[in-house]
């Protein structure tokens, strides 16, 4: 786990192109929080289904698991995961909402991704991330340089599952708390999709319900 400062931040960007991310808000982290600095892996979920606390099964599409992201997982069995961690550990430990993680992943800088504004070569693992040659499929944990904080893979290889319910952008407020939605927030981008998702403002939905080869889990425990 990697311990994110409080502070504040510009939210969303007014200059993309999709309007989801509009409009730019300024936002603020009261309290730091411990946000795992690698997406979790296959290993880590293995544990948790060892121990009966999660399900098991996740087919890793012939790519291999170990230190590969576990895709593949419901946004509730991602939860599961959170609420194991929590039982284990005695610290409240669950999904990051929107705001954290955009703040992680910007990590104090102001530019679409935290090395700078374009994606350049070799930073992440998208589809135009790593040259002529597009990939195919995620890479193990940590393969590329962390950000300021010492986060890996906020850029790219899986998108990751947030607690919150979707919103078509940030103007618009999201349903009373405790009240139940389908959609919910990913954030990251993945190997599949091109470097504009992969920026720290870019937000995209998937049914709750719904797992994907292209959807992981980063967890986050608050600070006692």
């Amino acid at each position: 786990m990697v311990v994110v400062p409080a502070g504040a931040f510009v939210m969303g960007d007014d200059k993309a192109y999709a309007k989801a991310e509009h409009p730019a808000v300024s936002r603020r982290i009261d309290r730091p929080f411990a946000l795992s600095a690698t997406e979790i892996t296959f290993d880590q979920w293995q544990a948790c289904v060892d121990d009966g606390g999660c399900k098991g099964g996740q087919d890793d599409h012939g790519w291999g698991k170990g230190k590969r992201p576990v895709i593949n997982i419901t946004w509730d069995e991602a939860r599961a995961y959170a609420a194991w961690v929590s039982a284990r550990s005695g610290r409240v430990c669950r999904l990051p909402t929107e705001m954290e993680w955009e703040y992680a992943a910007r990590a104090g800088t102001r530019s679409g991704f935290w090395w700078g504004d374009t994606a350049g070569s070799g930073h992440a693992n998208c589809r135009d991330c790593l040259g002529p040659e597009p990939p195919y499929g995620s890479k193990p944990a940590a393969s590329f340089k962390p950000n300021p904080w010492g986060l890996f893979d906020m850029n790219g290889n899986v998108w990751e599952w947030t607690a919150d319910c979707w919103t078509p952008d940030h103007a618009t407020p999201p349903p009373p708390e405790g009240e139940a939605c389908r959609d919910k927030v990913i954030k990251g981008g993945s190997w599949y999709y091109f470097s504009a998702m992969s920026r720290a403002s870019a937000r995209a939905k998937n049914d709750a319900r719904v797992w994907s080869y292209n959807i992981g889990i980063r967890l986050l425990c608050e600070m006692p």
